[in-house]
């Protein structure tokens, strides 16, 4: 009898599966609650991400006798609070402050955490990026790390997506106000996701901007999904939004033909540093620019003046995070 989501063929041969990195989310199986919209693939880049940047965090602080044992974290757009409360199993006593303009996710991530055993060491608020609260909150919080694993979908002016998708005309705007509040905070290390729809190379410039730069880059290819797809049209005439629709590419990350295009998602792990002699920002853009015309292969060892990690999920390893995540660990094939 085959697996129920066993995969019909072998998959790419070009990179591998980024399914190999589900591990780390053993702890996240039910009665683990996700908010209405949740995308596993872009949650466990985070966590890869938030994982590097927490390392960085606590070798540039300096402890002192009171806090040599309390880390202190926040998580914007936190949703279910996966990423943030993961630290916290990483990272014994460190502290988390999560905030969601969803009053739901907050709710599920603060029940999240008393399932965990982590209700004491985090807290949830319903809170508008934009407001002034927000950063007093943050503020109070004193966090030594930033996460934000954030909507990244353009939205065209003419088409107002959903409160979890859609992220402003070039699908950067909570990662600029989350920078913004980096900068006026001064936090040791963020960890940011972000993709190749959404003017990527504006996300890196703007954290430099604010003095901090990435020691690491993760980048996972994938096919379009519900709400990326629904605006592929609008991506097209975006000068900084790449895709790749090349069959070749499309059949990699969309064996099932449900695929349009393949578009990267990207994390990285920043800390404030020196501004290094090489741009960055320059490397993440051609990095993008060559995917969107050559395709995978570009992917093997790109050029950058940082580590680079590369991965692809296509649609049946897709499924297998998704059914691992649900519960289903034994016929979805993933291994600690």
């Amino acid at each position: 009898m085959p697996h129920r989501f066993g995969r019909p063929d072998t998959g790419s041969r070009v990179l591998t599966s980024f399914l190999d990195e589900a591990g780390r989310l053993h702890s996240f199986v039910p009665p683990f609650r996700f908010t209405a919209f949740f995308s596993p693939e872009d949650t466990l880049l985070c966590a890869c991400a938030s994982e590097a940047a927490l390392a960085h965090a606590r070798s540039q602080r300096r402890m002192s006798a009171w806090s040599r044992n309390t880390m202190r974290i926040a998580e914007l757009t936190t949703g279910s609070g996966l990423v943030g409360l993961h630290l916290l199993l990483v990272e014994s006593g460190s502290r988390l402050t999560g905030l969601d303009i969803d009053p739901t996710a907050t709710d599920i991530a603060a029940r999240n955490a008393r399932l965990l055993g982590l209700a004491k060491r985090a807290h949830f608020e319903c809170a508008d990026l934009w407001s002034d609260s927000t950063l007093s909150t943050l503020s109070d919080a004193a966090p030594d790390l930033i996460i934000c694993n954030p909507p990244y979908v353009p939205e065209p002016e003419q088409e107002k997506l959903k409160i979890e998708a859609g992220a402003g005309p070039d699908g950067t705007a909570h990662l600029m106000r989350t920078i913004e509040l980096a900068a006026e905070l001064r936090p040791k290390a963020l960890a940011l996701s972000w993709c190749s729809l959404s003017d990527p190379a504006k996300v890196v410039r703007a954290a430099a901007a604010a003095g901090y730069y990435p020691n690491s880059l993760l980048i996972v290819a994938i096919a379009d999904g519900e709400y990326s797809g629904s605006v592929h049209e609008y991506l097209r005439s975006l000068p900084h939004a790449y895709i790749n629709e090349q069959p070749e590419t499309v059949d990699a990350v969309a064996p099932d033909g449900s695929g349009r295009f393949a578009y990267l998602l990207m994390a990285g792990d920043f800390s404030r540093r020196e501004q290094p002699d090489i741009e960055i920002a320059d490397a993440v853009e051609n990095i993008c620019r060559r995917f969107a015309d050559e395709g995978l292969t570009t992917l093997v060892n790109p050029r950058a003046p940082v580590p680079v990690r590369t991965w692809i999920l296509d649609r049946w390893d897709e499924l297998r995070l998704r059914a691992f995540l649900h519960g289903a660990s034994e016929t979805a094939g993933v291994s600690a």
